[in-house]
């Protein structure tokens, strides 16, 4: 009976133009997966979430959306075009999240990020899997300058971290009026899906991508650093042999070659930078001559030939934003005027895995929003890439879905359970002798805050024989064992990114 159900479905709309199909060849569907998913306006700090569930469906059941959840249902292919708009997408399949901060610098390297909703979709079919991801730019812009080389009249110098529009999103982030020291960045999406997960993070119940980014918090939470900055976080996973797929769009050096970065994480210990690309030519390459190892100073390494042939240096109102390979000359005996800019990443083809994902992105003006679809062989061969294949699935999530935190009550919970006799009445941390005894905290995440409480030790039990050796030479775990929720971590989150102290206080 079941199956003269499924023969007899109709073909659904899942768009414009674009059909789910209802099969009976279940034994194609791919294996339903946990993921991560973040946007970033304009900085490193991020707002998402470190756990979704995507339930591929061969037969549409949008009852199964939730906030966590992410229906990926069977299309026609050819049905997606990958064009940066949302017109093959049917709302209704859509999930709709309220983003929660993933991280904040808590030393002020940039902007905080404001939590805001996020739309998500994805779709499948015989060969390819597809995302669909819609979000209200922060900031109001599309932030397409990344460390922008700009001439002061004497020098070259990197573009300074932009401050918040006023009337935007961007305009209530806590640190607003404080000094930053990052230069000017871009907008982001980053996704991660796991290739191994030994240690069970991406699970019902697990940390997702918080286990991973940041993965030094856990060791040790004392820095010398003035600023946590992007050099400073590491990114591994905790066990050996476990590895994550990453995903990382970017609106300065990936939306001009249509492509993301495409790389992985692989195993690692205390600052050790586990983050690695895949094979492959990147599509961007930084314009400067210090990381291009041809001088000890930084200055752009090439200027653009259509500027140079169309006299717009000299005349910084006409310069190009948009700088590809075969338009890079190097830098000429030119007279420039201040305030001429030059790009600071060039955009190139992606080659071998790298080029493995197509991403294509545009921003509206008038609503300031980003739509940004992707797609991808659903089995790219590669042993660092996660493969949309059939196989077991994961079970879908048997826990409730964290919620937005309650500042009032996550103040009672950081007092309670003893908070601030380390880390301070605010969460501003005690910096004796040139180091930090005990950390800022202030706007810290929930998943910085459980992971770290927690120190991941149920997961890593399982584990601890691998790890034995590493673990004596690691920095000693300082934090006790607190055993809070997912939820009351964010409402202690919540209080923590209310609180502030100006840098360098």
């Amino acid at each position: 009976m079941k199956q003269l159900i499924f023969l007899s479905c109709l073909l659904v709309t899942l768009g414009t133009g674009t059909r789910a199909l209802a099969h009976t060849d279940e034994a194609n569907v791919p294996a339903d997966t946990y993921f991560a998913m973040a946007v970033t306006e304009n900085s490193h700090n991020h707002y998402g979430e470190n756990l979704l569930y995507l339930d591929f469906q061969e037969h549409i059941d949008i009852s199964k959306i939730a906030p966590r959840i992410v229906i990926s249902p069977r299309i026609k292919g050819g049905n997606i075009t990958i064009d940066g708009k949302a017109k093959d997408w049917n709302p209704t399949y859509l999930t709709t999240i309220w983003g929660r901060v993933m991280n904040n610098y808590p030393l002020s390297e940039f902007y905080d990020a404001v939590p805001n909703e996020i739309t998500l979709g994805s779709a499948w079919d015989e060969d390819f899997i597809y995302f669909l991801v819609q979000w209200e730019d922060a900031n109001h812009d599309a932030s397409t300058n990344r460390n922008l080389w700009t001439y002061d009249g004497k020098a070259w110098q990197k573009k300074k971290h932009v401050k918040p529009n006023k009337g935007t999103p961007a305009k209530k982030a806590v640190n607003k009026g404080d000094e930053v020291f990052g230069k000017e960045s871009e907008d982001r999406v980053f996704f991660m899906f796991p290739v191994r997960d030994m240690q069970r993070n991406f699970r019902a119940g697990g940390l997702g991508c918080a286990a991973y980014c940041h993965a030094n918090a856990e060791l040790s939470a004392v820095t010398t650093e003035g600023a946590i900055g992007e050099d400073v976080a590491a990114m591994h996973t905790n066990v050996p042999k476990d590895k994550a797929d990453v995903w990382h769009w970017m609106s300065t050096r990936t939306l001009p070659s249509n492509t993301l970065k495409d790389g992985h994480l692989v195993y690692g210990i205390g600052d050790y930078n586990g983050r690695k690309a895949d094979r492959g030519d990147n599509p961007t390459v930084d314009n400067d001559t210090k990381k291009l190892k041809m001088s000890k100073k930084g200055q752009p390494a090439y200027m653009s030939y259509r500027d140079l042939a169309g006299g717009n240096y000299g005349n910084s109102n006409k310069n190009q934003s948009k700088f590809e390979s075969h338009d890079a000359i190097p830098i000429q005996k030119t007279k420039f005027a201040k305030g001429d800019t030059i790009p600071y990443s060039i955009s190139r083809p992606s080659t071998g895995s790298r080029g493995d994902v197509t991403a294509f992105a545009t921003f509206d003006e008038k609503t300031y929003r980003w739509t940004l679809e992707i797609k991808r062989a659903r089995n790219t061969g590669d042993g660092n890439d996660y493969q949309f294949i059939a196989g077991t699935g994961a079970n879908a999530p048997d826990n409730p879905a964290a919620i937005i935190g309650d500042p009032k009550r996550g103040g009672q919970l950081y007092l309670t359970h003893g908070c601030s006799a380390c880390h301070q009445e605010k969460g501003q941390g005690l910096y004796q002798g040139g180091k930090w005894t005990f950390p800022r905290v202030q706007r810290a995440s929930g998943a910085t805050i459980l992971k770290t409480v927690l120190q991941n030790r149920e997961m890593r039990g399982a584990v601890r024989s691998f790890i034995a050796d590493e673990m004596k030479n690691s920095s000693l775990r300082i934090m006790p064992d607190i055993h809070i929720s997912e939820q009351e971590a964010e409402d202690i989150a919540s209080w923590l990114q209310q609180q502030f102290t100006p840098t360098g206080k």
